[in-house]
């Protein structure tokens, strides 16, 4: 009987000290999904000597070479930018259906701009040969496919994975997954993990609206009305949120976002249910009561 009374005791507290482990765990991986892209600042770390010899070169009348280091500097950094974005296209989109993978090549770009930033870093800053400055180039691309990946051609140029033959469907299902995926990069850069699964939860009810569109085309008409009014005002309240939740911080608007992300992720779940059970119901009220909550709210 003691050992009972000792165990039920304990276990409370086992209890509780797991929830915390969890919480933690939790939290952390919410801050680590929302710097992912921050992978990519080594190129940043790397291009610093070439602002230092700028002004170097500058305080040493050198011109041409001042003017070489920061023209290499500038294609890194571009090269760093481009190289971020096709990180964060990388983790938000594995499973594109109706779009193509990237809508720019970003990593081929960023790819060539830091091969061209140490090409003629190495030419015109420190004065190697034409030759000898392309092989740095070449290293260079080795190194950042080394460092990052290069995806395969085929994932960045080819075409979309969809059986969808009507132009104008295949329109709108493009259009609607862009959203989908402009909600998911907003879920990275939000850093709350409630939120983040709010709007991870709406993308995934969104995307299995599209597939059930694409299994029945004939009432594509009104879930295309519907994925356009309120998948455009999610992706616009989740885009506007990511931009200015850190230079507003405060618990009314995060309430009101929170408020306004429950009313969307209810009507996506009761839309996907009808269009399962082929139902016809207009949705027009539900919709404009979705718009004046938007306006009600203050965060559109």
């Amino acid at each position: 009987m003691p050992s009972d009374r000792q165990s039920q005791q304990i276990d409370p507290r086992i209890d509780a000290l797991l929830k915390a482990a969890r919480d933690v765990r939790d939290n952390f991986s919410a801050w680590r999904r929302a710097r992912l892209g921050l992978r990519g600042a080594l190129l940043y770390v790397l291009a610093a000597p070439l602002a230092f010899a700028t002004l170097v070169s500058l305080a040493s009348g050198q011109l041409a070479a001042a003017l070489s280091a920061a023209t290499a500097f500038g294609l890194i950094v571009v090269g760093g930018v481009l190289n971020r974005r096709g990180i964060l296209e990388e983790l938000v989109a594995p499973e594109r259906r109706f779009t193509r993978s990237w809508g720019l090549p970003y990593k081929y770009l960023a790819a060539l701009g830091v091969a061209a930033g140490t090409a003629l870093a190495a030419f015109g800053a420190v004065g190697q040969d034409a030759l000898v400055s392309a092989a740095f180039g070449l290293l260079a691309i080795a190194g950042f496919h080394l460092a990052y990946r290069l995806p395969r051609p085929r994932a960045v140029f080819g075409a979309p994975r969809t059986a969808v033959r009507d132009k104008t469907l295949q329109k709108a299902l493009a259009q609607a997954e862009l959203r989908i995926l402009a909600i998911e990069k907003a879920a990275l850069r939000i850093g709350n993990l409630e939120l983040e699964q709010r709007l991870h939860r709406i993308a995934v009810q969104g995307r299995a609206v599209l597939e059930q569109i694409v299994a029945r085309p004939e009432e594509r008409f009104r879930a295309r009305k519907f994925l356009n009014v309120y998948l455009e005002g999610a992706e616009r309240v989740a885009s506007r949120y990511a931009q200015t939740h850190r230079l507003a911080r405060g618990q009314e608007l995060e309430q009101n976002f929170r408020n306004v992300l429950t009313e969307i992720e209810t009507v996506f779940g009761r839309q996907l249910n009808r269009l399962a059970e082929h139902d016809v119901f207009d949705l027009d009220v539900e919709i404009e009561v979705l718009r004046k909550q938007l306006e009600r709210e203050g965060i559109t």
